[in-house]
């Protein structure tokens, strides 16, 4: 509890002191504060906290992704497209026509999800393991003679114990000395208070306070009239008519792009299985070629005889 000031110093020093003590600072010296507000700001840190949290999750979980697609022999090499394709589009705002195109993808990264979640677990788990050794190296060190670490932790308990009766003297005395700063802070704070709400301090900082409001508000009107200017400047009908052309142009021509690309490897597949049957045919032909011979031979041997 706040120490009683002497009345003889100022008579307006129990007032305030009695204010204090019943309506704005606890026994501990603490301010008071609302329930209904403390909860609300409880409920607003716990929100927060879980929002803070699924974020993060969020971004291991694309960092992860990110890193697989760079991966050697840790997916297969489809596998490995797909979440690289996956990965880039988690990094950018895509548009719905993006979104249609990558519907396929999207499927197949789902029905694959059980190894490609098996690997983001295992870098998971080689990033906790090198976190854990980096936190308590101690305790990963290897050759270590657990009997002779047992005893120099229990001599090492040993000498903590015997140090706790002169450290608690030691706190007995630095308590003592708090309570001591603790009272001349409080009388120091009561005093500063008197003066602000009662002296010269007051006035001196309400008006240099007014005169930086005026100084703030003419900046602010300053900046809106700068900002609406630029908006004026910026926003007409051609620019903004330009620009939405030059992005339906870029869109229609990403998506043409995109098409071309999945033509050709359709051709690519249909000349690789081409050339494949050309190389059956050839082969064919060789066999007949040889089983003539083999003919002509034996009825040449068969004429001999």
């Amino acid at each position: 509890m706040l120490p009683l000031a002497e009345s003889n110093v100022d008579p307006k020093f129990d007032a305030l002191y009695r204010d204090l003590c019943s309506n704005k600072l606890n026994a501990n010296g603490t301010t008071k504060v609302d329930l209904k507000l403390q909860k609300e700001r409880d409920t607003f840190d716990a929100e927060l906290r879980r929002a803070r949290v699924s974020n993060a999750k969020e971004g291991l979980i694309k960092s992860y992704l990110q890193s697989l697609s760079y991966g050697e022999d840790q997916l297969p090499a489809e596998l490995q497209e797909l979440v690289a394709i996956i990965a880039a589009a988690l990094q950018i705002q895509i548009t719905k026509e993006a979104a249609i195109l990558l519907r396929e993808d999207v499927h197949e990264f789902r029905q694959n999800v059980k190894p490609i979640s098996k690997e983001i677990w295992k870098a998971a788990l080689d990033d906790l393991v090198t976190l854990a050794r980096i936190s308590a190296p101690q305790g990963h060190s290897d050759g270590d003679d657990l009997a002779a670490r047992i005893q120099k932790q229990k001599a090492e308990t040993a000498e903590l114990e015997d140090s706790i009766a002169s450290l608690r003297l030691e706190l007995a005395y630095e308590v003592a000395n708090v309570h001591d700063m603790y009272r001349k802070a409080i009388e120091t704070c009561i005093r500063t208070l008197e003066q602000t709400i009662h002296g010269s301090v007051s006035r001196g900082t309400k008006a240099k306070a007014e005169y930086l409001a005026t100084v703030a508000e003419g900046m602010s009107k300053k900046l809106q009239l700068q900002h609406n200017q630029l908006l004026s400047q910026t926003k007409s009908p051609d620019l903004e008519g330009a620009l939405k052309a030059r992005s339906e142009d870029l869109d229609h021509e990403t998506v043409m792009l995109k098409r071309k690309i999945r033509e050709a490897e359709d051709k690519l597949a249909e000349y690789h299985q081409a050339k494949a049957i050309r190389g059956i045919a050839a082969e064919y032909s060789d066999i007949i070629r040889e089983t003539a011979k083999i003919k002509a031979d034996i009825a040449r041997l068969e004429g001999r005889r």
